[in-house]
């Protein structure tokens, strides 16, 4: 029964065909891309902006807001003289790639010594994620 439909199909597709055609079927693609951007669906920008929208855990833009650009309110809170503060977000879309890679690992420069993160959560994140992310916000800058 699948080969009859499969013959079936064949033949269908071969009578939409002008008998004479020379329509070429191949796919011309962009010979400065690697062989893995070829095979896949998504852009390296799309992926990005998919991953920056939703990574593992919480979302980038929550605290960064959708470009990355920052000055969102992540918290509200009282230091030790009761005066409130203001915890808010800062302006990622600068970030090297080596800088938005250690603050993915939970980590930053302090001093020039790296240090961890107390409110930045860890994401795990591989490299050819961290390169996607940093791609999507560059075009946002």
């Amino acid at each position: 029964m699948r080969s009859i439909y499969i013959i079936y199909l064949l033949f269908i597709f071969s009578t939409l065909l002008p008998a004479n055609s020379e329509m070429n079927l191949s796919l011309e693609l962009n010979t400065t891309m690697t062989l893995e951007e070829k095979e896949s669906f998504l852009s390296q920008l799309e992926y990005g902006r998919m991953l920056y929208k939703n990574p593992r855990g919480i979302s980038c833009s929550k605290c960064h807001g959708i470009e990355g650009k920052g000055g969102h309110k992540i918290a509200k809170y009282y230091d030790k003289h009761k005066n409130i503060k203001l915890l808010k977000s800062i302006d990622i879309t600068h970030y090297s790639l080596e800088e938005l890679t250690a603050s993915l690992n939970n980590q930053y420069k302090k001093d020039g010594r790296r240090k961890r993160h107390k409110i930045m959560p860890m994401y795990y994140l591989t490299r050819n994620e961290t390169l996607a992310i940093f791609t999507y916000l560059q075009e946002n800058k």
